[in-house]
């Protein structure tokens, strides 16, 4: 029988323990996620209302919030549930939800600028669409991993832009690239103007003003001009709109 030359073991030797360290020594990738920026949605309730839901009484004359919608280079993230591919952090699962946001004590601010039209005085059904909205868009956020810092980061986003938002409402109609610019003048950034059409009269209502934020900054200072500067029925920014 041959003996093995001990050069041989020893070269064996050498290569196995630079492929354990090489293993070892790979960098940890950090969580990532696949979208490109923030759609902060502001929406006017007395227009949502007369256009495309039906509201129970108590409608605000205030603006409250419709998203913080992460979005891809397709303007859109698909929802969580359909593709968990946006994002490699662990996520809090909805149905942890209630939980969470008890500990934050976020019930009582969101039902103020994030409830839900159709059903205000309801606390449950809240709590069923700050779910949906959680695990929509809150799930493929950088905050999938806390949902305390995503409905935070939102109620803050709204509390500091909404003494700009000043419109004169009552039916008033301006032109939206007024409205535009108007809030341009007091953000520094485009936002977008997103327009819908009265049920009741037809007219062109003014129903949300969007604006963007930077991935990983949804903050005032990571705000940035929205690519898309009108939506909805507006594509001009030459029509007139009503603020209800």
């Amino acid at each position: 029988m041959m003996k093995e030359h001990p050069i041989s073991a020893v070269v064996v030797v050498v290569i196995v323990l630079i492929s354990l360290f090489s293993v070892d020594c790979q960098p940890i990738k950090p969580p990532t996620t696949t979208f490109v920026y923030y759609l902060f949605a502001l929406q006017w309730p007395p227009s949502i209302c007369d256009s495309y839901i039906q509201c129970r009484e108590g409608i605000p004359t205030y603006f409250t919030i419709h998203g913080l919608w992460p979005q891809n280079g397709q303007n859109r993230v698909p929802p969580y549930a359909k593709s968990s591919n946006c994002t490699t952090l662990t996520v809090v699962p909805a149905r942890r939800l209630r939980a969470t946001l008890g500990k934050g004590n976020l019930e009582g601010p969101l039902t103020q600028v994030w409830p839900d039209l159709k059903n205000t005085s309801d606390i449950n059904l809240h709590r069923i669409f700050w779910r949906n909205k959680w695990s929509s868009h809150g799930m493929c956020s950088d905050y999938g991993n806390n949902p305390i810092a995503y409905f935070r980061a939102a109620i803050d986003l709204r509390n500091n832009v909404v003494s700009v938002l000043k419109f004169k409402s009552g039916g008033v109609a301006s032109k939206a690239i007024d409205i535009s610019t108007t809030i341009q003048a007091q953000l520094g950034k485009i936002p977008q103007i997103h327009c819908l059409r009265s049920r009741t009269t037809n007219k062109l209502l003014l129903g949300e003003v969007r604006l963007c934020y930077k991935k990983g900054n949804p903050t005032p200072q990571g705000i940035q001009d929205c690519a898309r500067h009108y939506s909805g029925i507006c594509t001009t920014g030459q029509e007139y709109i009503e603020i209800l």
